[in-house]
């Protein structure tokens, strides 16, 4: 473990010294915990994007996009409702 000199203004001081209060815990652990599930976060969403990159098919999206807004009708799969199973708010089978 390593340590790191942190600047703070008063008021997030202050914010963050309240919610440790609350949450029983120190303004380090707080600070620290709070940190890790921001950067485990990130590291996910990383990684959720770069699996959906890695599936892309930069084609059909692009036939998609160059239809757009020429007055005619979506074709099946256009649609979220077009395919069954990725309904919008379902995201069973998305890595």
């Amino acid at each position: 473990m390593t340590t790191f000199p942190l600047r703070l203004t008063e008021e997030l001081k202050e914010i963050v010294a309240a919610q440790a209060d609350r949450a029983g815990v120190s303004i380090n652990q707080y600070i620290a915990t709070v940190l890790a599930a921001h950067v485990g976060a990130q590291a996910e969403t990383e990684r959720y994007f770069a699996a959906r990159a890695a599936r892309a098919k930069p084609g059909l999206a692009r036939g998609i996009l160059a239809r757009a807004g020429r007055r005619t009708r979506p074709r099946t799969g256009d649609r979220p409702g077009d395919n069954p199973g990725h309904e919008r708010g379902d995201r069973s089978g998305v890595e």
